[in-house]
């Protein structure tokens, strides 16, 4: 596969494991921050952090603030397109070694940091999790996944 491809695999594996797809009456906090990652922090090329909610980044409240004449639906989606494209720019990110001392990491490795049992994460399970969904072992090197 391709390097976006990878890419894509990966986000849409951690949206699966923070319950961004879950259909329930309540949405999950992914859902409600238009946070598939659940991501906790980032900042913007200015180096302005995005704002935050019960600890997340908030790409909702980024969407009312950055876009405040639009209409609801347009907002929303605005959030949801943001919320993805920095969940693809942070798993890169973290393929590129950024987060492991400049090392391309495995599947532990990246879920070690991404998802850290500080957080009440069980890094393991998710490093499982995701590399079932790329078909891969949790301790092979997640850029050796690409072919093109």
């Amino acid at each position: 596969m391709t390097r976006p491809e990878l890419i894509e695999k990966i986000a849409r594996a951690i949206a699966e494991m923070e319950g961004f797809y879950v259909t329930a009456a309540t949405p999950t906090l992914a859902q409600r921050n238009a946070n598939p990652g659940n991501i906790r922090q980032w900042r913007d090329g200015r180096g302005r952090a995005y704002p935050t909610s019960g600890g997340y980044v908030d790409f909702v409240a980024w969407a009312s603030t950055r876009f405040p004449g639009a209409s609801r639906e347009e907002m929303s989606q605005r959030a949801i397109d943001e919320g993805w494209r920095i969940l693809r720019v942070l798993v890169g990110q973290y393929l590129d070694g950024r987060y492991t001392q400049g090392k391309p990491p495995s599947a532990e490795e990246m879920f070690r940091v991404y998802a850290p049992s500080a957080d009440g994460n069980h890094p393991g399970n998710y490093a499982r999790f995701v590399a079932d969904k790329l078909g891969a072992r949790p301790a092979q090197r997640l850029l050796d996944l690409v072919t093109a």
